[in-house]
């Protein structure tokens, strides 16, 4: 409908009082709002960033992330204006082109099961039950106790130290609470209370209070941290501060992301902060989540150190030609790792490469056996070799077999990683 001019308005205003307001403010608006105001409303915020969107049949989309769909698929804007819809059941991860820096390891450190973490937060005040801190990006949050296996109260600056430290907390085996103490010292016992400068502990059935200047690291119980994995899908979130958190309800407005975490609080962060996201659908599984059925070393002088998961054998994060993984495996020469196969798995895939950590030195070769069967094999592989892909059906294949050969040298800084690695159903 045409707008009127305004020497139109006048005179049917006047002439009909009755008209009044509540038709003339709706022909005013209509005349105001054109149709690339409307437009407007779909454009990208400007820090919303630009994202590789890797899918499992090894595309990659560039593009903007837009939004979640109820069914949890991804909503990306690629550079010419297409909106494409993508189910978690195609979607592997999204990644930042430009990831943004991490500031450093300052404040306090929450360490959750499977991998998340809340990093640099201040401790603002804690009960029997939570503990409310305030994060860079999330702000003021509580987090139950229960959902926590530690807390690092001073992070070493060293990068190695910090992961170092926060492995222990992470993974040392403990069937109660432990004080990690400044002075090297452990103390074994049960946790009471944390105040706002003690820690009430209970060492030989007394308890007592100890300040926390001189506690580097709370853990606590494994046996008794509730943490369920939510049904899947859901997405497993890295923000530029090394926050990480697996999230539900996920949803973009105006430049924020938010969505429901594991412990069931949801929270909400600018979109520019994210470092990217792991979809978690029915259809991957990581292999790092699957149960070996078994191990062999095999030594080339010294002792060979066990695989990590999720980790680079060295207990590092995995680092690959400058870009850094969550998941996978960790391993050194010769390693051999065998998993038994189920029916419902189609297709194995990773990539492999040795970690840049691992210096001029470091040297392997990669191979993948299905029932015994060569499948995959590489040459040997240094730190200046770029990572290679895997792909392979197992279809109808009863074990899988990941080997981890010696190089040129022996087992020398032998960073051998399998990041990604996982099996598609």
């Amino acid at each position: 409908m045409p707008c009127p001019e305004p020497s139109q308005l006048a005179p049917t205003f006047f002439a009909n009082r009755q008209i009044g307001w509540c038709w003339i403010l709706p022909t005013i608006l209509c005349c105001l709002v054109t149709p690339g105001a409307v437009q407007a409303e779909e454009d990208p915020v400007p820090s919303d960033p630009q994202f590789k969107v890797q899918l499992l049949d090894g595309r990659t989309i560039p593009g903007r992330v837009n939004g979640f769909g109820l069914d949890g698929s991804l909503k990306i804007v690629a550079a010419e204006g297409a909106v494409e819809e993508i189910s978690p059941s195609r979607l592997l991860k999204v990644t930042r082109e430009a990831p943004p820096s991490n500031p450093g390891v300052d404040g306090a450190f929450l360490v959750f099961p499977d991998g998340d973490a809340l990093p640099r937060v201040s401790i603002l005040s804690s009960s029997e039950t939570s503990i409310e801190v305030s994060s860079h990006h999330l702000g003021k949050i509580k987090v139950p106790l229960e959902s926590l296996l530690g807390i690092v109260f001073y992070p070493p600056a060293d990068r190695e130290s910090f992961d170092t430290l926060i492995d222990r907390v992470r993974n040392e085996p403990r069937a109660s609470e432990f004080l990690w103490m400044t002075n090297g010292d452990r103390r074994v016992g049960g946790f009471l209370e944390l105040g706002e400068r003690m820690i009430k502990f209970q060492v030989d059935t007394k308890p007592v209070e100890i300040d926390r200047t001189g506690v580097v690291a709370l853990g606590f119980d494994p046996a008794l941290v509730s943490y369920p994995r939510p049904k899947p899908p859901y997405f497993e979130v890295s923000l530029s501060d090394g926050t990480r958190l697996g999230l539900t309800e996920c949803a973009i407005d105006r430049g924020r992301m938010s969505g429901l975490t594991r412990f069931g609080i949801r929270v909400q962060f600018p979109l520019g902060e994210v470092a990217g996201f792991y979809a978690r659908s029915e259809t991957v599984e990581f292999i790092s989540e699957r149960e070996v059925a078994a191990v062999q070393y095999v030594p080339y002088v010294g002792p060979t150190r066990p695989y990590r998961v999720d980790r680079a054998v060295d207990g590092g994060r995995f680092t690959l030609s400058g870009l850094t993984y969550e998941r996978g495996l960790g391993t050194q020469s010769r390693t051999l790792l065998a998993y038994k196969l189920k029916p419902t798995d189609l297709r194995f895939q990773a990539m492999v490469g040795l970690d840049d950590r691992a210096g001029p030195l470091g040297s392997v070769a990669f191979r993948v056996l299905l029932d015994g069967k060569e499948r995959f094999a590489t040459p040997s592989m240094s730190a200046r070799d770029p990572a290679k892909s895997i792909d392979i059906g197992l279809a109808g294949a009863k074990t899988l077999i990941l080997i981890t050969e010696f190089g040129d040298r022996g087992d020398v800084r032998d960073l051998a990683d399998w990041v990604d690695a996982r099996i598609v159903h």
